[in-house]
């Protein structure tokens, strides 16, 4: 899963957070009065100018602390009972549609079908949600403006920040009954697509037998089904596993006639896929590297890719990627280290493509240097390999001698590890970035993750019906309709301006590679690749330094916009890892923020219209 950022606790975000908040709230605020003055003097003169923007703030204020929770309930009723006329549920039927023939079109044997059913679907019912609560809020209030069926409202005592917030209330209490509808019938789905099971034929089983005649173990394969099958290797009591393909496996137990060590198994039961919905919990590690010498390295090698969230180490070298993993406990890992990972493979040259690049893990105590011998394992592209580091580990002398270990005693000091990872095949390269070694300290329950992730859906359909309400207090629904878009649409490039600005700031071309809009200008023209280097020419510093003043106000600009995608925790889901609670939190403080800020926007908006005059 791409992690390109840790995910910070909520106890240090909430900070830092609140006091960006505070300073973007205020210096809007500022700028928002000094325009309200500039368009009022042109009319007015300056000091009557100053006299109506100071009072029409603190009217508002006064309006957004009068409201009443009977009239706001009032209003959203009307709200909802307004989008029931309007035949939103139509949503539901066109979803069941969907439904009903997505399994036309989504591939059963991909790579990954859990992934590919599971983002469908949260994609899909992302979309119908936010999409009708973006109809209803932009189109509402001007409809009943343009017929005049608001001065029915108005004219009683109703505040207009009522009116906005009733509205908002209403219209999200319809998507959220869409999204629980919704997200149900989705799970239901997706669990029913990708649960199968294969049946294993007695002469597709051969026994393996030890030197003494007795019987070892039977290997053997699966039937074809959805597009694949899968390997065998049960051991001598019948118990086993497949092995990993399309990201799962199956539990295999064989049922015998008499005894299970001395008869022969009559049949054979496959258990249900393990691995294609799961949630995974993590204990991630930090990330070094050594050279092609054995000497520390800041990163590991770039093989022209443009994007640099992996980095490579060379094979047949002494390239080694090392993590490091704190809060190593022997009473939550008491049978050795569960180790998993995702390893992404680049040839520069074909060699037996079947059998794949071939690798070794060590396991080092990071203060004696003390290290086990490797375990070796074949990279498997798009597939999670895993590797169970034992509780009695085998270690080498340098005079060739070998004795037994144990993990906690003499590899974990002070809850302190280090994995090694090495790519054993010269002119081979693996690929890896610091979120893709973890161990995995537990499972989480995939309903409950999956209704974290819908959580995420909800966040962004609050926020679409927040600004769509807020656009409509003041334009009419077709620009309040391209207005919300546009604002949604520069939200999905705040990250990116953030870290083209850090990279701008820091010369660190990696964050962000191609420069400001001028260099990337430059670039284009010139048709040099955004991973090489310009030359330090004066040009070339001139063209940077007017890049960093024209990012800095687009950095400041993108940091007010939200970000619906910033919201989404689908790539957890689709991953099979559990969503860290400390993010739902920040995302959920973050689109309360944002929801504040467009309630008290909107209301200010509606009131300054004077739409009962």
């Amino acid at each position: 899963m791409v992690l390109e950022e840790e995910i910070p606790k909520f106890s240090a975000w909430i900070g830092p957070a609140l006091l960006w908040y505070l300073f973007a709230g205020s210096l809007i605020v500022v700028i928002v009065a000094a325009l309200a003055w500039l368009v009022q003097s042109t009319l007015y003169g300056p000091l009557v100018a100053g006299d109506r923007v100071y009072r029409g703030l603190l009217a508002g204020l006064g309006d957004c602390a009068g409201i009443s929770l009977r009239r706001i309930w009032a209003l959203s009723r009307l709200a909802i009972q307004e989008s029931l006329r309007r035949n939103v549920l139509v949503v539901l039927g066109l979803f069941a549609l969907i439904v009903l023939f997505a399994g036309w079109f989504l591939d059963p044997t991909s790579v990954n079908p859990g992934k590919l059913y599971l983002g469908f679907m949260l994609t899909a019912t992302s979309l119908l949600v936010c999409l009708v609560t973006l109809v209803l809020s932009v189109f509402s209030l001007p409809a009943d403006i343009r017929s005049k069926a608001i001065q029915t409202v108005v004219t009683k005592p109703v505040r207009s920040a009522e009116i906005v917030l009733g509205r908002m209330i209403g219209f999200s209490i319809v998507g959220t009954v869409l999204l629980a509808l919704m997200g149900t019938t989705g799970w239901a789905f997706i669990v029913r697509s990708v649960n199968h099971r294969h049946e294993i034929a007695a002469e597709d089983v051969l026994e393996n037998r030890a030197d003494d005649g007795t019987t070892a173990g039977w290997e053997g394969r699966t039937s074809f089904d959805r597009g694949h099958r899968h390997r065998i290797d049960l051991k001598p009591d019948g118990s086993g596993r497949t092995d990993s393909t399309q990201g799962h496996r199956h539990d295999v137990r064989a049922v015998t006639a008499g005894d299970a060590t001395t008869s022969r198994p009559i049949a054979y039961a496959v258990g249900s896929p393990v691995g294609l919905l799961e949630s995974r919990k993590p204990l991630r590690g930090t990330l070094r590297f050594l050279d092609r010498g054995g000497r520390p390295s800041t990163k590991g090698i770039s093989v022209g890719a443009e994007w640099s969230y992996r980095q490579y180490i060379e094979g047949g070298t002494l390239a080694a990627a090392i993590w490091t993993f704190d809060g190593i406990a022997e009473r939550e890992f008491a049978n050795g280290l569960p180790l998993e990972m995702i390893v992404r493979v680049f040839r520069t040259h074909k060699g037996e493509i079947e059998k794949g690049i071939t690798g070794s893990v060590r396991v080092r105590n990071p203060i004696s240097g003390l290290q086990s011998d490797p375990f070796y394992f074949t990279a498997k592209e798009f597939t999670i390999d895993a590797i169970n580091i034992p509780r009695t580990l085998a270690v080498t002398s340098v005079d060739g001698g070998t004795r037994q270990v144990d993990l906690f005693t003499d590899i974990v000091a002070a809850g302190r590890v280090e994995v090694i990872l090495q790519c054993l095949q010269p002119a081979q390269y693996y690929g890896i970035a610091q979120a893709d070694f973890y161990l995995r300290a537990g499972n989480g329950s995939f309903a409950i993750n999956y209704a974290k992730s819908c959580l995420g859906i909800w966040f962004s359909m609050l926020l679409v019906t927040a600004i769509g309400v807020m656009f409509s207090t003041f334009l009419a629904g077709p620009v309040a309709l391209l207005a919300t878009l546009s604002i949604l649409l520069i939200g999905q490039f705040r990250e990116f301006i953030q870290r083209l600005f850090e990279s701008q700031v820091t010369g660190d071309a990696t964050i962000a590679p191609g420069g400001g809009p001028i260099e990337s200008l430059y670039r284009i023209v010139t048709q040099t690749s955004i991973t090489l280097d310009l030359d330090p020419t004066v040009a070339v510093q001139s063209i940077k330094t007017i890049d960093t003043f024209l990012l800095a106000p687009m950095r400041l600009g993108a940091g007010i916009f939200p970000s619906l995608s910033a919201l989404g925790t689908a790539d957890f889901l689709a991953g099979g890892f559990d969503i860290p609670l400390d993010l739902l939190a920040e995302n959920g403080m973050e689109t309360l923020g944002y929801l504040l800020a467009f309630f008290v926007a909107g209301a200010f908006c509606l009131k300054a219209r004077e739409v009962a005059s």
